[in-house]
């Protein structure tokens, strides 16, 4: 069929010479045109595509190739689920039943949701039929921006208690650099003349395999600099000694391994340090991503552009302020004293 001046194809139908199949694409074409005239015309053509034995597979292939490109746990768990469910998922009846057995499965509405957006990406034209109207409390990121009190509390901690890690949370600290990117931070990237660091990569992990890891480019696919401060660059140098003298430095390798096998450093590792540090300093838990966090409020609130701060975040103006722009009790009150 022809949908906006292009050529569009419902496959598997069978020969023109077999009678069933031409009966079968007659009878598609009359609830294209029904759908059409009533206004609830799928132009993915998803619903009008033949089951095959018993089910629908072009959202289920749409979700494997998302799932073996991303290779990110949520990716494949959307798929693993779906393929799992079995039934198809044609029209909104199909869709809701599928929420139904999501809830049974004992996921809650806030997963669900997220698993949603994978549904919807993969649908194409049909991006309504994973529509919703799911209702949970969300999170709030306020709770992960620390103190500056509580910053140096815990690098004091880490500087004295796990010094092999000192670094890098210092630097996590100061520039705000995402989890991956701090992962496959090499020493290459680092401008010492300069004072600024370039992130250009990151070391994603793999969803089917947590043990390894792939380089990978940043979020957005961009490079950027961020500038570093006297007292990080003066910590990365002596850092930089002590894995000389341990015979692990590679002035192309990463700057942050595991302290024993020298391997990449991953998150349940160093969420293990910082959260030994935060109850040694009596703070409560909070999120690896606290870091980035943190310092995008703070410096935020002493005074940054907020398009400055952006590009060093890598992200848009407007995102963060809606994300990022949280209160970090550095608030500055006017002042109407005359003279």
């Amino acid at each position: 069929m022809r949908i906006d001046g292009r050529d569009a194809f419902i496959n598997r139908l069978g020969r023109w010479s077999d009678p069933v199949a031409v009966a079968k694409a007659h009878a598609i074409a009359a609830q294209i045109w029904s759908d059409y005239c009533q206004g609830t015309f799928d132009r993915s053509l998803m619903a009008y595509q033949p089951l095959i034995g018993g089910k629908e597979v072009g959202l289920l292939e749409a979700l494997r190739v998302r799932a073996e490109t991303k290779r990110q746990a949520a990716a494949i768990h959307a798929y693993k689920l779906l393929q799992r469910y079995g039934l198809p998922i044609r029209n909104r009846s199909d869709a809701e039943g599928f929420l139904g057995w999501l809830r049974a499965e004992g996921l809650g509405d806030s997963t669900i949701a997220g698993l949603m957006t994978h549904y919807r990406q993969c649908c194409g034209g049909n991006r309504h039929l994973f529509s919703h109207t799911l209702k949970w409390q969300r999170r709030s990121v306020l709770s992960d921006v620390l103190s500056v009190e509580e910053i140096q509390m815990v690098l004091s901690d880490l500087e004295s208690k796990e010094p092999w890690y000192y670094p890098l949370f210092l630097l996590w600290l100061s520039t705000g650099m995402r989890n991956g990117e701090i992962r496959g931070l090499t020493w290459d990237c680092l401008r010492w003349v300069d004072g600024e660091v370039l992130i250009s990569k990151s070391l994603r992990r793999d969803g089917y395999n947590s043990g390894q890891h792939s380089w990978a480019p940043t979020k957005t696919g961009k490079e950027r600099v961020v500038p570093l401060t006297p007292q990080v660059l003066e910590t990365l140098k002596k850092h930089q000694q002590q894995m000389k003298q341990l015979g692990v430095y590679d002035p192309y390798g990463l700057v942050f391994v595991t302290p024993t096998s020298h391997t990449n450093i991953y998150d349940h590792l160093v969420g293990r340090v910082w959260h030994r540090s935060l109850e040694r300093c009596g703070l409560k838990p909070r999120r690896l991503y606290a870091q980035r966090h943190s310092f995008l409020s703070h410096a935020l609130a002493m005074g940054n552009s907020p398009a400055d701060l952006a590009a060093a975040a890598g992200h848009s103006t407007k995102m963060l302020l809606d994300t990022y722009a949280k209160p970090t009790g550095r608030l500055k009150m006017p002042s109407w004293q005359t003279a």
